[in-house]
């Protein structure tokens, strides 16, 4: 009987141990390549873009947004400017002609830092707890532009939660998004 109950919750744990979501991590097929930074540097960002993105699949409503992911004002925005320079990442949030939002990034006050040749945002972290369970996830965007001018997005998200308090669940995933150049 103890046997018979333990393998009863061996496989209940390690039921929240397997998972498989069919979302591949991989670069999407057809997208242009990424540019070569070197992997310390900053790449230059600077370009005029459409705000709203392409995706290999969208984890959150808004999340191909542009102006949502730099923190800025997403209302109306159709247009997102970006320059870069001396380690300073300046957004400006367009509705047509006219700037609805202006946001400073600085490298030296941990704004973003550079790493694997892309422009890397801080860390956002999400965590809930209940009666019935909870969840802890982590989600880093990386930035890096693509030859011929995209700017390409890839998030990074990993997660830890229980189920019931019981069931371990965990997993980690690859997002990926292509904002165009604007005209």
């Amino acid at each position: 009987m103890k046997s018979l109950l333990a393998h009863i919750i061996g496989a209940v744990i390690l039921s929240g141990c397997a998972s498989v979501t069919g979302i591949s991590p991989d670069y999407p097929a057809g997208w242009p390549p990424v540019s070569s930074t070197a992997d310390d540097a900053c790449p230059d960002l600077s370009g005029r873009y459409q705000n709203l993105a392409i995706y290999s699949f969208l984890p959150m409503s808004g999340a191909n947004s542009l102006a949502f992911r730099l923190g800025g004002e997403t209302r109306n925005t159709d247009t997102v400017v970006l320059a870069y320079a001396a380690g300073t990442l300046r957004v400006e949030a367009l509705s047509g002609e006219d700037i609805v939002g202006e946001k400073r990034f600085s490298k030296a006050s941990g704004d973003f830092s550079c790493a694997e040749g892309a422009v890397v945002l801080p860390i956002i972290v999400d965590k809930n707890a209940d009666g019935t369970g909870g969840y802890r996830s982590e989600r880093r965007l990386y930035l890096r532009r693509a030859r011929g001018g995209a700017l390409i997005g890839e998030e990074r998200s990993s997660g830890v939660g229980a189920v019931f308090w019981l069931v371990p669940v965990g997993g980690w995933q690859t997002f990926w998004f292509q904002w165009h150049q604007a005209e």
